[in-house]
């Protein structure tokens, strides 16, 4: 499909995607299952379209469009009323924008352990891990069914705060009230809505969750990158019929699926956020130095702690750097929940509260002006 073979230099308005290497001197067919990357990608939609090849994707710009004009009719008509009465204009927010203070992603199965753990960023570096939700003094003081409810942001640990969106439009996402994330697919693709994540805090906030290097098999792991809308950084959410219900995955393109069956034999179009060690399936996509094997890691003993569905408690990944698992495997498969952030009110020396609303230890950390690399 992509047409850079030419000699001479490449156009990039001609190419949808940020990689020159994808670029030539015509744009590549635009297919449905690229749908989210055009609608977040800020480009333009009208570059190269074939109806023999992909009849549908014209439709769902139709739609789209749609949808977009009506939600502009809405929010006017909304903002002409709050004026008339003397009120803010303040829009609804979407369902996955959890009152606009972010999220605290946390792994189902820990949520009544001593330690709940959450998906996080490293102290440094860009690695994300799972790791402790919340300070230490903390989880003794919640009470059963926490996870229904919202946690103020000052009680987290590290780096737990995360941004979720924006979204495509086919599909629906909806919070529900035990915590869940339903996923509802939409008229052109089964995994609903694909989603940019994003860090909440740090030196690294407002980077993008991504599957290092574009990692198109099993064991890709996850990390914070400057954000350029690829599909490694567009996530969706599993309802039970090509991801497990509440996982997160990524789906790989058809035509990389494609070229992925082609090289190596067997493809694994959805990747699931997992840990290695874990599941039923053998881990073969796992390399290992020589120092690596002699070890044994904390969930290889014989006597480690499992849960009551026989699993292996996350506590044993505590600290370790989240990776990417076929969805099949459901075993390694973590099942997530989506707990809303609040930001406590506060009086300064001066006895007034800051416009913002934001707490004294949430205040601007500097961000990180240069591109790290891929590790």
């Amino acid at each position: 499909r992509w047409e850079n073979e030419a000699d001479g230099a490449r156009d990039q308005r001609k190419c949808v995607m940020k990689n020159r290497n994808h670029c030539g001197r015509s744009p590549t067919t635009l297919t449905v299952d690229y749908l989210p990357v055009l609608e977040l990608s800020g480009d333009l939609f009208a570059r190269k379209f074939d109806d023999n090849a992909e009849p549908l994707i014209k439709d769902y710009i139709d739609t789209r469009r749609l949808k977009e004009e009506e939600r502009l009719k809405r929010e006017a008509k909304l903002t002409k009323e709050m004026k008339q009465n003397g009120t803010d204009a303040v829009l609804p927010l979407e369902d996955w924008e959890f009152q606009g203070e972010g999220v605290m992603v946390v792994a189902k199965e820990t949520l009544t352990d001593d330690v709940p753990l959450c998906m996080g960023l490293a102290k440094e570096g860009n690695q994300v891990m799972l790791q402790p939700c919340f300070k230490d003094d903390v989880p003794p003081t919640l009470s059963p069914g926490w996870e229904e409810g919202a946690v103020i942001f000052e009680e987290l640990e590290g780096l737990n705060r995360w941004d979720i969106g924006p979204c495509s439009s086919d599909g629906e996402l909806k919070r529900k009230e035990t915590g869940e994330l339903e996923m509802i697919p939409g008229e052109y693709s089964e995994r609903g809505p694909s989603c940019v994540i994003k860090i909440g805090d740090g030196p690294r906030r407002g980077r993008c969750l991504d599957v290092e290097s574009e990692h198109k098999e099993p064991g890709g792991l996850l990390n914070v990158f400057p954000c350029y809308m690829r599909w490694h950084q567009m996530f969706s959410f599993g309802n039970g019929t090509i991801a497990p219900r509440g996982a997160i995955h990524a789906t790989l393109p058809k035509h990389i699926a494609k070229q992925v069956q082609k090289d190596e034999g067997v493809v694994y179009p959805n990747l699931c956020f997992g840990v290695v060690g874990r599941g039923v399936m053998e881990d073969t996509w796992t390399e290992y130095t020589e120092e690596e094997m002699e070890e044994y890691d904390p969930w290889e003993h014989d006597d480690v702690e499992h849960y009551p569905n026989g699993r292996k408690s996350l506590q044993l990944w505590s600290g370790h750097q989240l990776q990417t698992t076929p969805c099949k495997n459901t075993g390694a498969v973590i099942e997530w929940y989506y707990i809303p952030l609040i930001v406590e009110e506060y009086e300064d020396e001066s006895g007034d509260t800051p416009e913002d609303g934001t707490a004294a230890d949430a205040a601007d950390i500097p961000d990180t002006e240069e591109d790290d690399e891929e590790l």
